[in-house]
């Protein structure tokens, strides 16, 4: 395989995996109107979109279908063509793809947060159980506290 078809199985990978996010941004779009409406006729302020957060997500469908095609594409084409189910398979791994990787992120980036009063170790010495044992134990491997065994 040539570079210049390395580059072209990954941008068509990347834009197939975009084709998926974008079926997951649809279905979240729906809910997000849903959610709106009800909060709305609750007398609530709605949610504001962040555009942001669309084009990150977007990007990450990029990534998975961009390595998707990298891993299974040689095994989905016959002859250098891409039949039908091939091409549903990359989007399918855009989709769930982007679901698994923003998944990883949002747990690892979720057990460091910088204003969590127990991250400090000031603030985590002074959380005592009744029978004066350290409530929680900072763990420095992931950045998260943890229950004192």
């Amino acid at each position: 395989m040539t570079i210049a078809e390395v580059t072209t199985n990954i941008i068509a990978g990347g834009l197939l995996g975009i084709l998926g996010q974008g079926v997951r941004v649809a279905v979240g779009l729906k809910k997000f109107n849903e959610t709106n409406a009800t909060l709305t006729a609750m007398g609530k302020p709605p949610e504001k979109f962040d555009v942001g957060r669309l084009i990150i997500s977007m990007f990450i469908g990029f990534v998975a279908g961009a390595i998707g095609m990298l891993v299974k594409g040689s095994s989905l084409g016959k002859d250098g063509q891409y039949d039908t189910e091939a091409i549903v398979t990359i989007i399918a791994i855009g989709y769930s793809g982007a679901d698994f990787i923003e998944g990883v992120f949002n747990t690892y980036i979720s057990r460091f947060k910088p204003n969590d009063p127990l991250a400090t170790p000031d603030t985590a010495a002074k959380a005592m159980t009744t029978d004066g044992q350290p409530a929680f134990v900072a763990d420095e491997a992931n950045f998260s506290n943890t229950p004192a065994q």
